[in-house]
């Protein structure tokens, strides 16, 4: 009886093991998809996408404070130019997941590509 049980419970902690595709720190930033179920993980460095939005290049050459009502602004159209091409790129290249690099804190042995050439390549066309 003690083996079947011992049995069962290594059974379980393997099954909830692999159910957990990829571990990402807290607070983490994802992208696209969802880091429970994801076969095809990816990250990109963000501070490199950001710098290359029309908008944060903006708020740079203008001088204009990022926290204040312009800046919010701008920040919220970057914010949703950088989903749109990330989901764009995850789409094309097949991936169903992608966080910020420093986000992702195990990848489980997954195959995790860096998107953020890509990605800035897609927000620049």
């Amino acid at each position: 009886m003690r083996t079947k049980l011992h049995t069962l419970l290594l059974a379980v902690l393997l099954a909830s093991s692999i159910s957990a595709q990829v571990t990402l720190k807290k607070k983490a930033v994802v992208y696209v998809g969802s880091a429970s179920n994801t076969s095809a993980p990816a990250t990109l460095d963000a501070a490199k996408v950001r710098l290359a939005t029309p908008e944060w290049k903006k708020i740079q050459s203008s001088g204009i404070d990022p926290n204040s009502a312009r800046g919010k602004q701008l920040i919220t159209k970057m914010n949703q130019r950088i989903r749109q091409a990330v989901k764009s790129v995850a789409d094309a290249e097949g991936r169903d997941m992608v966080t910020r690099k420093k986000d992702l804190k195990d990848d489980r042995g997954r195959d995790v590509v860096d998107l953020t050439d890509l990605v800035i390549t897609e927000i620049e066309a």
